[in-house]
């Protein structure tokens, strides 16, 4: 059976030098002294695409004007798990716990210690190193 195309590119990192599951935009031919390499993959949409996916899909932040919702999407059998995340020039450090078992859901929060309505965080809360603790 032939091997596509995406396969083989995808199968030689190390010689493309960017993400097996992103195209580059160009990619340099046979006279070059780095022929196979690509370039200027963030630019492709397939990167970037696949880390919003990631970002605001599975762990759910979801930045707007005024601050971030927090709702993330996990396999039950995820318990948990800690993002570290620079936002708006603050460092965010936010654990997620999942002692039942959820896919999604928000049981409740706290931030710097402090319980918070809600999974979404104002602005207004956030220090210069925010501890945000939800628990699905």
């Amino acid at each position: 059976m032939p091997v596509s195309r995406r396969t083989e590119a995808n199968d030689r990192a190390e010689i493309r030098v960017i993400e097996p599951y992103c195209y580059g935009q160009f990619t340099e031919g046979k006279a070059s002294p780095h022929a196979g390499r690509s370039h200027v993959h963030w630019l492709t949409g397939t990167a970037s695409t696949v880390m919003v996916g990631c970002v605001e899909g599975i762990l759910g932040m979801r930045p707007d004007l005024h601050g971030i919702k927090i709702a993330p999407s996990i396999p039950a059998d995820w318990k948990g798990l800690e993002i570290e995340k620079d936002f708006r020039g603050r460092k965010l450090h936010i654990t997620i716990e999942n002692p039942y078992g959820k896919e999604s859901g928000c049981r409740s929060m706290t931030v710097n210690g402090e319980p918070c309505e809600g999974n979404y965080v104002p602005e207004s809360l956030l220090t210069e190193n925010t501890e945000i603790v939800l628990t699905m």
